[in-house]
């Protein structure tokens, strides 16, 4: 009885769908009225299709037996056509806004969620590789959605219906199209699997060009300084014609499969034609001398065994898009897998102002990483009063950006106790929280678009006279005011024709403009001179007087007028006097 009971579940464990095709199913059952609609297209295709073939051997034997053709089997035979052509198109149709419909959902879902992971996202992949999947990945599954699918159903009904109407009509060819028929989807399945592991392969070496290239376009400047722009063409030039050999290999495979299938689909209707021939001959080595069919029946098993493996052969086309949306769907799942920062125990809606910020014993850990135990930031005990700047040093990886992108709620798996205006935590509404925060990172993230757009971006807007005194204040007045545009310049997401200090600087009158009461600041001064660096930490002391201020900087641009300067360690944090 036990060893009943194991095998039971080995065969339910085996009927279990993979998680990818799970993921593409439960997409599926968003547009499911869509895909209703479109098995009533081809429902009516299909019987349109055996009425065509059915009037249209009708009127070609009459022809070669009477000489003359029935104009009401013409007739019938041209409504049927007309038919069979509507009812695909409709299908056609409604599968592509089915298509259409599942990846701008998909593309919105991911697009949000990165957007609420923040800095996390950068445990997946590099913004680069991001964009290619959240844009190129979700797009490879258009053909699935739009044809594949679709094709799932219609492969089975227009066989069967094709099965039920030759019957009545000739079991030799009844056998041999069931014969034949699974050899297709045998070789279908076979070379599927093989396109399942190229479309990974093309997808992993397009992330892996994308990353380079971002990296190539924005360390041009550097490398020509360096003179290493030779090695660098070389690397991307090389990468470029492994994605090129890639994807070669997709279409070899698609090929294969489609010259393949043709193949045993004509030898099957060659099989079909010959015996039909014979037949008709009476010459049948088990049958001679008497016709098993009508030259009407021989006309339509003719007309509709190409019919019978038609769907087959398209499904066998469309089978490599099955693999390659399975491919693309392990790439999207990870994203959408990657847990969002705090899980909210309870959420206080009510409006605050935060003000103190309390650690009690907080320490993190990654969360990749959590079962080995790799810590990323040490217990620390410490407290910001409203108003007070804080400077944070210490070595590279001890957990000072840690620290920040936890109190930017992006980061979960702490222990210990996190406080703001004495609420925990876990219990903040993070978009009223993130509402209060200004967050410089060591680069500033920019969008492609003028200066003013990118100063007003996310905020309401503030009067002409709010933006003048923000760019007074934050040393930006006079370089905008050089420039051919003024605030109306574009600026692309690398923040060319601007210099680092320059683009410094906007982000201190960005968030100035943002009214935000707390400023957590990574490195603002990394890559800066230190001419350069000392005037934009005299822009800040002036602008965040009354903030509350925790700012990460290395000991090499010291911060001589924060209130407070902690110095993390691996074994923790302490204040030393500033």
């Amino acid at each position: 009885m036990a060893g009943s009971n194991e095998v039971s579940r080995a065969k339910k464990a085996t009927r279990v769908k993979p998680p990818e095709a799970m993921f593409l199913g439960d997409l599926a059952n968003q547009q499911a009225k869509r895909y209703r609609l479109a098995q009533g297209f081809g429902a009516l295709f299909a019987v349109a299709l055996v009425l065509q073939a059915w009037a249209f051997a009708n009127v070609f034997s009459d022809m070669v037996l009477s000489q003359e053709f029935s104009i009401f089997f013409l007739m019938l035979a041209l409504f049927a056509l007309l038919l069979r052509a509507l009812a695909n198109y409709g299908r056609e149709r409604v599968c592509a806004s089915a298509s259409r419909h599942i990846r701008y959902g998909l593309r919105h879902k991911l697009i949000s969620h990165l957007t609420q992971l923040g800095p996390a996202r950068l445990r997946i992949e590099e913004d680069a590789a991001l964009s290619t999947r959240v844009y190129e990945q979700v797009d490879a599954l258009d053909d699935y959605y739009s044809r594949y699918k679709p094709q799932v159903f219609m492969v089975t009904l227009i066989p069967c219906v094709i099965l039920l109407s030759v019957i009545p009509v000739s079991w030799v060819a009844f056998w041999v199209f069931m014969i034949t028929a699974p050899l297709v989807i045998v070789f279908m399945i076979f070379v599927g699997h093989k396109a399942a592991q190229a479309n990974r392969r093309q997808f992993n070496v397009l992330a892996m060009l994308s990353n380079q290239f971002m990296d190539l376009s924005q360390g041009l400047a550097e490398l020509k300084r360096l003179d290493r722009t030779g090695e660098a063409r070389e690397r991307l030039s090389y990468s470029a014609q492994v994605y090129q050999k890639t994807t070669m290999g997709v279409l070899l495979l698609a090929f294969l499969s489609t010259a393949t299938l043709e193949l045993f689909a004509s030898l099957a209707i060659a099989m079909i034609a010959l015996y039909l021939g014979l037949g008709l001959l009476e010459i049948l080595p088990w049958q001679v001398g008497v016709a098993p069919v009508t030259l009407t029946q021989a006309m339509f098993l003719l007309l509709l065994a190409p019919e019978f493996y038609l769907p087959l052969r398209q499904l066998g086309n469309d089978y490599h898009a099955k693999q390659k949306a399975e491919a693309a769907a392990t790439d999207l799942m990870s994203i959408l897998n990657t847990p969002l920062s705090v899980q909210k125990a309870q959420v206080v809606t009510t409006e605050y102002t935060p003000s103190s910020v309390q650690l009690s014993y907080l320490s993190f850990y990654q969360l990749a990483w959590h079962e080995t135990g790799r810590q990323r930031l040490a217990p620390i005990t410490a407290d910001i009063q409203q108003g007070e700047r804080v400077w944070l040093s210490g070595v590279s990886g001890v957990g000072k950006s840690s620290l920040l992108h936890l109190l930017l709620g992006f980061e979960e798996g702490y222990q210990g106790q996190l406080f703001v205006k004495g609420k925990p935590f876990d219990q903040l509404d993070l978009s009223i929280w993130r509402s209060k925060l200004a967050w410089l990172p060591q680069t500033p993230e920019w969008v492609n678009g003028s200066i003013r757009r990118n100063l007003l971006l996310g905020i309401t807007p503030p009067s002409d006279s709010a933006i003048q005194a923000a760019l007074r204040d934050s040393q930006c007045e006079a370089f905008i005011k050089a420039l051919p545009k003024g605030l109306d310049t574009p600026l692309t997401e690398l923040g060319s024709g601007l210099s680092g200090g320059q683009m410094q600087r906007l982000s201190i009158a960005r968030a100035m403009l943002s009214k935000a009461e707390v400023w957590l600041l990574d490195e603002p001064c990394s890559g800066l001179d230190t001419e350069t660096a000392d005037a934009v930490l005299e822009t800040l002391e002036k602008v965040s007087q009354g903030k509350t201020l925790l700012m990460v900087s290395h000991d090499t641009h010291p911060i001589h007028w924060a209130d407070k300067h902690w110095v993390l360690e691996h074994g923790g944090l302490h204040e030393q006097v500033v």
